[in-house]
């Protein structure tokens, strides 16, 4: 049976990753559906775009607070920045999990153990995790991605943890919880457009998607660059499914229906014009 509201499961290799959907979990925050927000990794050893720029300049110009910065300070200030970027979308429930970096399933068996827990404590109707597949063959166009992608590491092991939640153990007074399939979910940057099931119309939240881009200072980020990064991703997802802004959506496999139903932006597309089209999808 449905609930009312839903809890959605949130999970990514490294802070930054939730951003990708950020503006559907603010639209679902904001009708009252609870978040729960976990990364195996703190990130402490990627996207230290600071650090890299640092390290090409001559060494008399170096700025050595960078390049002796701690690894476990670059990660706090990672940390801060996530809990900054979620409240915007409505995100208080955040877990940073210890991961090992670069984070191999095979390596972290704690952590599988962990997120199988995260599942059962909080049983959520919802997850939406790192893809398994990276594009051009096998199901939806897709094949399973290298061993040394630490996000397609992360969908292993999240798999691995949602086994162990649905496995009843002896001795728990805990029972399983299963995610169906079909409420399962990878954000679309994963995928060529042509393989999303979905997208979800975040035009509304266009400028805290921005705003959330911005806060990762530690990966290098300033305000024209989130912009242009926000207009060019969420705009190019806006332009081809008819509206300004928008989040794709790959679901881990078919669902069942009772019947076939056409949403308000399908129903809208039968009678609006190209013109009216246009000028919605530029907020005129």
């Amino acid at each position: 049976m449905a609930t009312s509201k839903l809890k959605f499961l949130v999970v990514k290799a490294h802070p930054h990753d939730f951003t990708h959907c950020a503006g559907t979990l603010g639209i679902h925050t904001s009708l009252g559906d609870e978040v729960t927000l976990v990364t195996v990794t703190g990130g402490a050893f990627i996207h230290n775009e600071e650090l890299e720029d640092e390290l090409r300049k001559p060494k008399e110009e170096q700025n050595l607070d960078i390049i002796n910065q701690a690894a476990d300070n670059y990660e706090e200030q990672k940390a801060s920045e996530l809990r900054d970027a979620a409240s915007i979308f409505g995100i208080t429930d955040i877990r940073i999990l210890s991961g090992n970096e670069p984070f191999k399933k095979s390596e972290n068996r704690d952590i599988i153990e962990q997120l199988a827990e995260i599942v059962l404590e909080i049983r959520p109707d919802v997850l939406i995790t790192q893809s398994p597949y990276i594009n051009d063959t096998g199901p939806h166009g897709l094949t399973s991605a290298s061993d040394i992608d630490d996000h397609v590491q992360t969908a292993y092991a999240v798999a691995d943890a949602l086994y162990l939640a649905a496995s009843p153990r002896p001795g728990s007074k805990v029972p399983p919880h299963r995610i169906p399939p079909q409420a399962q979910f990878y954000p679309g940057v994963y995928f060529n457009r042509r393989d999303w099931d979905f997208s979800v119309d975040i035009t509304d939240w266009f400028e805290q998607r921005v705003e959330a881009e911005n806060m990762f200072k530690s990966q290098g980020h300033y305000e024209a660059f989130s912009r242009k990064r926000i207009e060019i991703a969420a705009g190019a997802a806006g332009w081809a499914t008819g509206t300004g802004y928008a989040e794709g959506f790959v679901r881990a496999t078919a669902e069942l229906l009772p019947k076939i139903s056409l949403s308000e932006y399908t129903v809208r597309a039968a009678t609006e014009s190209p013109l009216e089209t246009h000028k919605r999808m530029v907020g005129e």
